[in-house]
């Protein structure tokens, strides 16, 4: 990869800072200008139309920076470093449909236990003695069942989503 690609997250990291700072130092002299306005007279009206334009224009840059650096952190997170916690997967579900640009980044999915973690997790109790024989095997058919359910969703998703792409070539 080049060199702009690995430091990525430092460009936008820098780029998010710099236009930041550029906000607040074009708000900050537009303050002084609109007062300076006041004070000696002239046009309020273009005087501060300009900066608050400026700010504007700069906030939103930074916006846009800091979202593209939130979602390069996200890729660059592997999933096996992240703890897989189903609370925390609980939350972001809610955060994703609460903002729904948010589910672009997939984090709810990164932190959610799989399968596996589930049931080694489910074993471990077992073997603990925190689970008789007969509360493990009944969660591990409950595991095994809303697996089998999970799956056929997942297909039938897979499969909209492929007739939808299908109808916008066509």
């Amino acid at each position: 990869m080049s060199i702009l690609a690995d430091n990525r997250h430092w460009l936008l990291f820098a780029a998010t800072v710099l236009s930041g700072l550029s906000t607040v130092g074009v708000a900050l002299v537009g303050i002084l200008a609109t007062v300076s306005v006041l004070v000696t007279g002239g046009s309020l009206v273009l005087t501060v139309g300009a900066f608050l334009l400026g700010t504007l224009l700069l906030g939103g840059l930074t916006l846009v920076f800091g979202a593209a650096l939130l979602s390069t952190l996200a890729s660059r997170a592997a999933p096996p470093s992240l703890p897989r916690n189903q609370r925390v997967a609980n939350v972001l579900h809610g955060l994703e449909a609460a903002v729904p640009p948010l589910r672009r980044l997939g984090l709810a999915d990164r932190f959610e236990p799989t399968v596996e973690d589930r049931r080694a997790r489910l074993t471990q109790r077992y073997v603990d003695g925190e689970l008789s024989e007969h509360q493990f095997e009944s969660a591990l058919h409950e595991l095994l069942d809303e697996e089998e359910r999970r799956v056929p969703a997942v297909e039938v998703e897979r499969d909209r989503e492929r007739d939808r792409e299908t109808e916008r070539e066509t």
